[in-house]
């Protein structure tokens, strides 16, 4: 009896010990499933995004090579890949502003600083942009909103001083570059435009000894065009001409020569006593200006010039 009544009682344990391990074993294989699924989607977000940054760079290096149209597409298709990567959009706004768009190109900056949660560079960025396109007042309230929020902010501070020189306030534009030299690393094009400021304010010394600075952070004989102009002027202003002259045909000599350069080396050479080669540059001048306001003064202060040396040689 005893074994008649024990094997269905065995039957009914082993019953449910093996229900208990199909219940088991289909758990295991549903959570494998879920999370092969759940790994499936990471790895293909994580793919979205790293084809995301592929695009962007090449849309960067695109930009950097002149070529807008193709960053302009490549820039595009990374923001779809990866909507929330600011710098990424921010690069296609400035896509956008080269090619024109500059609406296109606002809403962009816009959304990415909504995106960062106002990160300084962007707001930044987005007064560039206006700045560039002449909508300067918005410029200017992009360059006051982010000085107050970071009052560290060294580009902020820079927009806000080449804004006071875009409108001859040579006195703020001073103490802008001077805030920003106060909160930068990279000094150098700050100086040159603190000097240009300090030049227009009478104070050829100080303009001299930052743009001596600047000079320092190039190699011997690689200073950019941009330094040797404003050395050249300065020198001018300090009475300096023939160093003057020097610096401003090293300047040419490095680009393209313009008739307002060139007619600043013939008022520099006028000035030095060199009227052979001030008349020498005073003819590049108004063949490439015909109706240059400062060269056709220089054309007729040479003849008295001249008179006055032969004068000099009479006596």
């Amino acid at each position: 009896m005893t074994r008649l009544f024990g094997t269905p009682r065995n039957r009914i344990s082993y019953d449910i010990r093996a229900s208990a391990v199909l219940r088991l074993a289909l758990g295991l294989l549903l959570l494998a499933i879920s999370g092969c699924a759940t790994f499936s989607r990471q790895s293909a977000e994580h793919q979205k995004v790293v084809n995301g940054r592929q695009l962007a760079q090449q849309g960067v290096d695109a930009l950097q090579r002149g070529d807008i149209e193709r960053a302009e597409t490549l820039l595009a298709k990374a923001k779809k890949a990866c909507p929330v990567d600011v710098h990424t959009r921010s690069q296609y706004a400035e896509a956008l502003h080269r090619k024109g768009d500059i609406d296109g190109a606002i809403v962009e900056m816009k959304e990415a600083i909504r995106i960062s949660g106002d990160d300084a560079s962007m707001m930044v960025r987005l007064g560039r942009i206006y700045y560039r396109a002449g909508r300067l007042p918005e410029a200017d309230q992009q360059a006051q909103q982010t000085i107050a929020q970071y009052p560290r902010c060294a580009d902020a501070w820079l927009l806000a001083g080449d804004l006071a020189e875009n409108r001859n306030d040579w006195q703020d534009a001073e103490s802008c570059y001077l805030r920003c030299a106060s909160f930068t690393e990279d000094v150098t094009p700050v100086l040159i435009r603190l000097a240009r400021a300090q030049r227009q304010l009478s104070q050829p010394d100080r303009s001299l000894a930052c743009l001596t600075r600047a000079e320092r952070a190039y190699p011997l004989g690689e200073a950019p065009i941009e330094l040797l102009v404003e050395q050249g002027l300065t020198l001018q202003a300090a009475g300096r001409f023939e160093a003057a002259a020097d610096h401003l045909i090293a300047a040419m000599e490095k680009g393209t020569p313009d008739p307002e350069l060139m007619s600043r080396l013939a008022q520099c050479e006028l000035s030095a006593g060199r009227i052979a080669r001030a008349e020498w540059a005073l003819r590049q001048t108004l063949s490439m200006d015909p109706q240059n306001v400062r060269g056709r003064e220089i054309a007729a202060e040479i003849p008295l010039a001249r008179q006055r040396m032969g004068q000099t040689l009479q006596r």
